[in-house]
Parts: structure tokens; C-alpha cells; sequence
């Protein structure tokens, strides 16, 4: 079967399944009148005992096979037998039960063991079908080629594993053979179905022929064959054959196959009576116009997956005899042709993932046998055209992730068949009202999610449906929690969150959540005591795990229990208090929790150790909260754990060293406690760690050489407001991830590392989010505020933070390169030299903070091309000079931000600097700058008499003023003994 018909919901694609899945009745082993189970038929007694045999070593946990006994084996289960001659014609063992999701990879209702030679005695044998069982790890048996009279052989999804017996080539009567869905099948040569010259239809899909060149040469040998599925074999496609022999085809599956230089074959022109061409996910590109054209019988074109463009799309359009076109996961651009109204027996359309843009044209009204319609994840603009409505046999409607914007047609809500309709994350607008849904009876799916739609139905209204999926996110349901889902007894998927509903939970509501699979109510004002769920008694199988969200609401009271199969569960951000519940129901542990989520509420006590025996989970969130006491020791025994948050409780002690041995983790926020003491050395096991926040606690430690030697996936690492002490380890240099690193408030010392320039993450921007949770809130010191980063901009941010410790020397040059720096913080450190004049190089720096240092000199005039700089901090060190000026730092008008450097002048301070100095970069030239030296020559003119007048003065006072002169020469002879004393220490010095 095709996987990706069975992702759809609609009964339509059952239709579809029939119409072209090879089945038993379209190859018959023989005349409906020579075959029957006839109880009154005599069974040859060697051919029973052949049976008896074939069933001994057989494993047949279900006994399925309990009728075979007594001498009437023409009457035992799946047994069919000549009328006449009572000779075995049809062994048909088939498992027709279907697997269940509880069942895992068990298979109850199989039949496995050993297949038994002894059915090579049933030498009248037309028909066997082993087909859905579990023979795991055997072959297929070479007796098989000896079953000479076989027309028909299915061993599909049975478990077969290595080669295919070339043997079976010797069955020229066979007319169908199905070796489908066996992955550890293969065979390096294909020659041997040349003999199979009855052969009509050949299914070896999932079959490995990666190595089977002459794969398709082999196959064009059958002129009879009406029936090719090759899909997923990896086989080699050949351009061209030198003769096209098996034109009977009519059925033709390449899907996932090895096409030469991604082109279509020009011999498919020669297949001119298919009806069933299967040519997705091979990453075709070259124009199809006109390769089809004599295909006129073609009604089932599938070419997912490829690079195929609108021009396809519209000369496919003239391919009247298409009832099912599947163009999804393409590079379809541009509109949907107007022509797509021509395809009037189009009853399945599929444009999904695409860049189709434009509107929906009014034509589609014309497709009057359309029953499925996906444009989801396009670019499809306009409105939601009202011709839609008059498509009386659709059956789904899927337009969702695209940009269609208006109000929704009343007249939808005529389509009796719909049973899916999904416009979720679009823009569209306006009210819905019981108009919308009149005549909706068959309505299974409904998503109206992130639109801006209001639903004003009256209290009283009772919908004509029955939904199994309600999406309704941000769609305004509110105030009152919606009374209509009180009729709704088949719902196992909701979503109402952000639905401003401001309302407690309906007791009513409470009993039909004991069926629900996904539910969301998370972002509302919802009041009263949380859920309590029951166990469900029927799991659906659509569904993989049960998830409850009610985070972000107004719940109160207390936790009773935790739900019992319930995987994931959110109740963050609510108010909720006491204990964190056991997970132990009597001797019941909660097996299927493997995410929770009680973060931000108000609960008291330890953290129960019972959280221990959930061997599954992978996620952990209980911060901020009131818990108090040590980490439990056995959290080190949740080996799948990836995500571990305790951040802000009162938890206490040392950080457990069992945490080590969480292989899988990669992210762990410890920060906001009491934690003491040392760094565990087990923590250098955690090598797939991603985030590591240890801030806010009481941590005495030099900063481990192992953090930057074993940790080397690391992009964001906080220790700030410890006690770590000593330098800093240049080991941190050998994170070439690390995008955020903050070691602020601590009393680190020594110098700052010269290697940081070897932090790859702060050179150049680094694509892929690296594995990080999206679910992640991280905290990080940005201009002076504590800010909450997810996931998405922990990528975008790149973050230095060593404020607050004891480090001296000047600041790196090399710390320059890190050119894609946004935060740099420095402030309240020891640190001398100048501002680097490379500083400029950081044309990405948003926050930079240099204060309470002891920096000298003039302020680097590079600072103002820093374009994005809004938060700058210089204040209180000993620079000196003017402020540069210009471009962002024309915006920076605080003068606090440079005060306690009394060598600065310039704006914005008040005390303006030497009038006549050279202008600085960017700043406006003065009036008097580029004035003729002819302008400046009374100044020149004047210089001569004024020194003379000036001297005469000076000369005057020394000879009529006696203390001046006494005073004047005793700094002269002072002056002239220091010059003296200076110039013979250097004489000595370099003798």
C-alpha cells in the first residue's frame, strides 16, 4: 500500500486503494467452479499428511490453524481443494488480523517457525499466500521453484530476509508474484524473472536491487505484465531501453528509485495504456510537456516529491482523464492555472508544499468530482473563493500555513460530505456563526488555529457533527468556556488554546476529557482545581501518546495524582501549591510519563523520588517553585533524560554527582538555588550537554579545565553569581559552539584569556539549531536586565558577560574578532590599557560595558561605527579626550554613561573641549576649517610683535622686581639638576 495514502482520513482514498492496488481476484489461480472448499471432497491422504507436517513447524501463538485435524483437510481454515480430484489448489494463510499499536512489534495473529519442503507435495498447488506474517530472519525457502503449478505466490510484509532464491525463476506458470514489504530482501541480479514468461503482475517494493543493474532489462521481457511495483528498491533506472516490450502496463510504480541524471525516461511515452503511474520522491526535474500525451487512459499520476514546476501543473491540465494528481513536495510556483478547471473527473488534488501563489481561481467550482483538495504550506493569497461551495462530493479541504485572508463562505457550510476542513495559520477574518457549519453532518476534523475568527454560536446550539479534531487556537471562543462541546462524545484531539475563555472548568467537561488524546487549553483564564484524568479505555491508533497542555492559566488548589497514561503533561505557569503528588497508584507505577512540565506555580516539599521509576522520561521543568531539600540521587537513573530544569527552588547540598552519568542530556539548569561546593567531576561524562546554567547559587570552585575539553558541544554556559575563584580556564577556547558565555559576579582573577578568538560560534554565524529544545527559556544579563531567551533567538544571540570579578591586564585584541558579539560586559573588573582601537570591528554589538575599570586614554573613534550599539556604559575610568561623535552614538545622550572620567569632554557632557581641535571622524567640520592661508594672515602677522611685546613684559618685572627674579632662577638651576641626575643614571645605565 502507499504510505502516503494512508496519512489521509477520508473514505475516498479507500476507494482510490482498490482501484489500484494489485489484488488477488485481478490474478485467479483458476475457474471459480474448479476450486472450493467442499467438505464432501475426498483429501489425498499424502497431500494431508504434507499439511500435517507444514503445520509442525509452524509457531501459531493464536491457533489459527486448530481446524486442521481429522481426514477432511479440503475443510480446514484456508484450505481450497479440485471438487473432482480433491487435490490441494489453494493454500491461503494470509494474517488478515491488523496489527494493534499496543502489540508493539509483536504480532499475536501471526504464524512464524519454519516452512516445511513438504509442500512440494502438493503438486497441484495453483495458489499460496504467506502474506503479513512473521517469518523474521528466515529466506525464502528454493523449494519454492518446485512448486511448478503455481500461478499465483504473495510472501509480502511475511519477514523474509537475505537473497531471493533465483530458483523461483522456474515457476513459468506464475502469473503473480508479490516479495513486497520484506526489507532485509535483496538480490544483486534480476535474470532469473525472465523465466517467469506467464508473469502479469511483478510487486517488489521495498526490495533492495541497489545492486541489480539490469534490473529493468530483465522485467522488459513480459509483454503480458499489466502490473510493475517497483517502489523504494533503489533500483537503477535506465534512460533508455532499446525496446519497450512490456507495453501492457498498466499499473507502474518507480517511486524512490535511482532515475539517471534526475530525468524522466523517454520510453514511459511508449506506455500508452497505463492508468496508474508512480513516478514520486526521485527528485525528477526535466519538463514532462508532451511526454503524455498519448496516455489517454491515465487516471492516477503520482509525482511527489520532485522538482517539477508550474508549467507541469498546466499542461497536466489538459489530461481530462486524470482523477487523481498528486504534485505535492514540489517547486510548483505562481498561480493555479485557470486551465485546472478543465480537468472536470479530477477527484483527488494534492499541491501541498509547494510555493503556489496567488489566489484560488473561481474554476475550481468546475471540478465537480473533486473529494479531496490540499494546498496546504503554500503562499495561496486572497480570499476563500465561494465556488468552492459548489463542489458537492468534497470530502476534505485542507488549506492550511498559507496567507489567505477574508472572511470564511457561508455556503461551506452546504458541503454534506466534508469531513475534514483545515484553514489553520492563515490571516483570515470575521465572525463564524451556526450558518458556517448548517449542514456539516459528516464533519470529522475541523482547525480554524491561528486566525483571527470569532465563534458566536448561542448556548443552546448543538451542532450537526460529531468531531474526532476540534483546532481552534487562538480563535476568541470566550468568555464562557463553549457549552456546544458538551454535545461533542467523540472528541480525542482539542485545541482551545489562547481562546480567551475566562471561565472555570464545567464539571461536565471534566468526564469528556476521559477520552482525549491531545488536549490544549493552555493560555486562557481558565480558575478552579486542575484536571484529573482518567485511563483511556480504547487508545486510538492514530495517535502515538496522550498529551495534556494546560499551562498559563489561572488554576489553583493542588496536584491529586498524575494521570496513568499520560505522556506528556504541561501545568506550568498556574497557581498551584502543595506537594508534587507520588506517582504510585497501589503497585502501579506511571509507565508512560516521559515529559513534565510543573515550572512556575507554587509547589512546596521535595522533589519525590518516585520520578525515578519513569524510566521513559526525557524532560523535567520544576523551576520556580518553593521546593527545598538535596536532588534526589537516582534522577542520575533516568537514562533518557535530555532536558532537566530545577532552576529557582531553595534546593540545597551539593550538586549530585549521579547527575554524571545522564549520557543523553543536553541541556540542565541548576541555577536560582542553594547548591554548594565543588563541580562533580562525573559532570565531564555529559559530552552531548548544550545549555549549562549553574547561576545563583553558592558555588566555591575554580572553573574545571573538563569544560572545555569534554564538553565540546556547549553553546551556552552561565556561572554567574558563584564563588568561583582563580583564572580563567583557557580550555573555555575550545568551545567553538559556545554562543553565550557569562561568568559575571564571581571573584575570578588574572588575566583574560587571548584565545577567545578560537570561539568559532562569535566569529561567524553558525547555522542549525544544534539540537536545542524549542521548549527553552534561557536566562542571560543583557544591558543591565535580566532577559528570556527561547530557543530560536539563543541562535541569534551572542553573549560575553565577565563583570563583577577581580581580572586585570588590558583587554585582548583578540577579543575584537569575535565579530558576531551582541552583549560584551567587562564593567567592575581591574582591567588597564586602552580601549583596543579594533573595536570597531564589532559591527554587531548591541550592549557593550566597560565601566569600573581603570581604562586610560582616548576613546577609540572606530566606536562610532558600531550601527547597532543602543546601550553603551563607560563610565567611571580614567579615560581621556574627546567623545568621539557621529552615527549611533549621536543617539546615546545619557551623560552618565561616561561620567567619572574627568579627562572627557565633549557631548553629551557638559564641559566642551579645546575649540580649535581636528575634527573627529564623522563629525560636522567646523565653520573655519578649509578657509585660504590668506584668511589666517592678520594671525601670522601679529605673532612676531606680540612675543616681543610679551618678552619685554617678562624682562621688565625680573629686573625691577626682586623676589620675582630670585624665584625665577632658583626654578631654572632646580630644574637644570634634575635634568643632570636623569641623564647620568641613563649614561650608567647603558655602559
Amino acid at each position: 500500500m502507499k504510505h502516503h495514502l494512508l496519512c489521509t482520513s477520508s473514505s475516498l482514498l479507500l476507494l482510490f486503494l482498490f482501484s489500484f492496488v494489485p489484488i488477488t481476484n485481478q490474478f485467479p489461480f483458476g475457474s471459480s467452479k474448479q476450486a472450493h472448499n467442499y467438505a464432501n471432497v475426498s483429501c489425498i491422504e499424502n497431500e494431508r499428511q504434507a499439511l500435517l507436517l507444514f503445520k509442525h513447524g509452524l509457531i501459531d501463538e493464536s491457533n489459527r490453524l486448530s481446524s486442521w485435524i481429522g481426514e477432511g483437510c479440503c475443510s480446514w481454515e484456508g484450505i481450497s481443494c479440485h471438487k473432482i480430484s480433491g487435490s490441494v489448489l489453494k493454500l491461503d494463510l494470509r494474517n488478515t488480523v491488523p496489527f494493534h499499536e499496543d502489540d508493539g512489534d509483536h504480532c499475536t495473529n501471526c504464524l512464524g517457525g519454519q516452512l516445511s519442503p513438504s509442500l512440494v507435495n502438493l503438486t497441484s498447488l495453483r495458489y499460496l499466500d504467506l502474506s503479513s506474517n512473521n517469518f523474521s530472519g528466515i529466506q525464502v525457502p528454493v523449494f519454492f521453484g518446485l512448486l511448478k503449478n503455481l500461478r499465483y505466490l504473495n510472501l509480502s510484509s511475511a519477514g523474509f530476509d537475505g537473497k531471493i532464491p533465483h530458483h523461483l525463476g522456474n515457476l513459468s506458470h506464475l502469473r503473480y508474484l508479490d516479495l513486497a514489504g520484506n526489507d532485509g530482501l535483496r538480490t544483486k541480479d534480476l535474470g532469473w524473472v525472465v523465466g517467469l514468461s506467464s508473469l502479469e503482475g511483478l510487486v517488489l517494493s521495498g526490495v533492495n536491487l541497489a545492486a541489480a543493474q539490469d534490473g529493468l532489462q530483465s522485467v522488459n521481457m513480459f509483454p503480458l505484465l499489466t502490473t510493475l511495483d517497483l517502489n523504494d528498491c533503489g533500483l537503477f533506472i535506465h534512460p533508455h531501453l532499446s525496446q519497450v516490450n512490456f507495453t501492457s502496463l498498466a499499473f507502474l510504480d518507480l517511486d524512490s528509485n535511482d532515475f539517471n541524471n534526475y530525468t524522466v525516461p523517454p520510453w514511459l511515452r511508449n506506455l500508452t495504456g497505463l492508468h496508474d503511474l508512480f513516478l514520486g520522491d526521485n527528485n525528477l526535474s526535466d519538463p514532462i510537456h508532451g511526454l503524455f500525451d498519448q496516455m489517454t487512459s491515465l487516471v492516477h499520476f503520482d509525482l511527489y516529491s520532485n522538482r517539477f514546476d508550474a508549467s507541469t501543473l498546466k499542461s497536466l491540465c489538459n489530461a481530462s482523464s486524470l482523477t487523481y494528481l498528486d504534485l505535492s513536495k514540489n517547486n510548483v510556483q505562481g498561480p493555479i492555472p485557470n486551465e485546472i478547471g478543465q480537468l472536470v473527473n479530477l477527484a483527488y488534488l494534492d499541491l501541498k508544499e509547494n510555493n503556489v501563489q496567488g489566489s484560488i481561481p473561481s474554476e475550481i467550482g468546475q471540478l465537480i468530482n473533486l473529494a479531496y483538495l490540499d494546498l496546504s504550506v503554500n503562499n495561496v493569497q486572497g480570499s476563500i473563493p465561494s465556488e468552492i461551495g459548489q463542489l458537492q462530493k468534497l470530502t476534505n479541504l485542507l488549506l492550511p500555513h498559507n496567507s489567505l485572508n477574508g472572511t470564511i463562505p457561508t455556503n461551506l457550510g452546504q458541503l454534506t460530505k466534508l469531513q475534514a476542513f483545515d484553514v489553520g495559520y492563515n490571516s483570515l477574518t470575521g465572525v463564524l456563526s451556526e450558518d458556517h457549519f448548517a449542514k456539516l453532518r459528516e464533519l470529522k476534523s475541523l482547525d480554524l488555529t491561528g486566525n483571527s475568527l470569532t465563534l458566536n454560536v448561542s448556548s443552546s446550539w448543538v451542532p450537526p457533527f460529531q468531531l474526532q479534531q476540534i483546532g481552534m487556537g487562538s480563535v476568541n471562543v470566550g468568555p464562557r468556556f463553549p457549552a456546544w462541546l458538551r454535545t461533542q462524545n467523540e472528541v480525542e484531539w482539542l485545541d482551545l488554546r489562547n481562546a480567551s475563555i475566562s471561565d472555570a472548568i464545567p464539571s461536565w467537561f471534566r468526564v469528556l476529557c476521559d477520552d482525549i488524546m491531545m488536549l490544549d487549553l493552555s493560555s486562557n483564564s481558565l480558575t478552579g482545581n486542575p484536571l484529573e484524568f482518567k485511563q483511556l479505555k480504547h487508545r486510538p491508533s492514530r495517535y502515538a501518546e496522550r498529551e495534556i497542555f494546560l499551562n498559563s492559566n489561572k488554576l489553583t488548589g493542588s496536584l491529586k495524582s498524575f494521570p496513568l497514561d499520560i505522556s506528556g503533561l504541561d501545568l506550568s505557569h498556574n497557581f498551584l501549591t502543595g506537594h508534587i503528588p507520588q506517582l504510585e497508584v497501589g503497585q502501579t507505577v506511571v509507565p508512560a510519563l516521559s515529559s513534565v512540565s510543573l515550572n512556575d506555580n507554587r509547589f512546596t516539599g521535595t522533589i519525590p523520588e518516585d520520578l525515578c521509576k519513569l524510566e521513559n522520561l526525557y524532560f523535567v521543568d520544576l523551576s520556580n517553585n518553593l521546593l527545598y531539600g538535596r536532588v534526589p540521587l537516582c534522577l542520575g537513573n533516568l537514562q533518557y533524560l535530555t532536558g532537566l530544569n530545577l532552576a529557582n527552588n531553595n534546593l540545597s547540598g551539593q550538586i549530585p554527582s549521579s547527575l554524571g552519568k545522564l549520557g543523553s542530556l543536553t541541556m540542565l539548569h541548576l541555577n536560582g538555588n542553594k547548591f554548594i561546593g565543588k563541580l562533580p567531576a562525573s559532570m565531564q561524562n555529559l559530552s552531548n550537554l548544550l545549555i549549562l546554567d549553574l547561576g545563583d547559587n553558592g558555588l566555591k570552585d575554580t572553573i574545571p579545565a573538563w569544560i572545555g575539553e569534554k564538553l565540546s558541544k556547549l553553546t551556552f554556559l552561565r556561572f554567574q553569581s558563584n564563588n568561583f575563584h582563580g583564572p580563567i580556564s583557557d580550555t573555555l577556547c575550545q568551545l567553538s559552539l559556545l554562543q553565550v558565555l557569562n561568568l559575571a559576579h564571581n571573584n575570578l582573577s588574572g588575566f583574560i584569556p587571548h584565545c577567545f578568538n578560537n570561539i568559532s560560534a562569535m566569529v561567524s554565524r553558525l547555522h542549525g539549531d544544534g539540537g536545542v529544545d524549542l521548549q527553552e527559556r534561557l536566562e542571560d544579563i543583557k544591558g543591565g536586565r535580566e532577559l528570556e531567551y527561547d530557543a530560536w533567538s539563543l541562535l541569534l544571540v551572542n553573549s560575553v558577560s565577565l563583570s563583577a570579578n577581580n581580572l586585570v591586564g588590558e583587554i585582548p585584541d583578540e577579543i575584537m574578532e569575535l565579530v558576531q558579539l551582541q552583549v560584551l560586559n567587562l564593567s567592575q573588573n581591574h582591567l588597564t590599557g586602552k580601549i583596543p582601537d579594533k573595536i570597531g570591528n564589532l559591527k554587531q554589538i548591541e550592549t557593550l560595558d566597560l565601566s569600573m575599570n581603570a581604562l586610560f586614554g582616548a576613546i577609540p573613534e572606530s566606536l562610532s561605527d558600531l550601527y547597532s550599539l543602543n546601550s553603551l556604559n563607560l563610565s567611571h575610568n580614567k579615560l581621556s579626550g574627546p567623545i568621539p561623535s557621529g552615527n549611533q552614538l549621536q543617539t546615546l545622550t545619557d551623560p552618565s554613561i561616561y561620567e567619572g572620567n574627568s579627562g572627557l569632554c565633549g557631548k553629551p557632557l557638559p564641559n566642551s573641549c579645546w575649540e580649535h581641535k581636528l575634527p573627529t571622524k564623522n563629525r560636522p567640520i567646523d565653520d573655519d576649517e578649509g578657509h585660504s592661508e590668506s584668511d589666517w594672515s592678520w594671525f601670522y602677522a601679529g605673532i612676531g610683535p606680540g612675543f616681543a611685546a610679551g618678552l619685554s613684559g617678562v624682562l621688565g618685572i625680573l629686573l625691577f622686581k626682586k623676589s620675582w627674579r630670585y624665584a625665577y632662577f632658583k626654578f631654572i638651576e632646580s630644574a637644570y639638576d634634575k635634568i643632570w641626575v636623569k641623564t647620568t643614571r641613563l649614561r650608567r645605565k647603558f655602559r
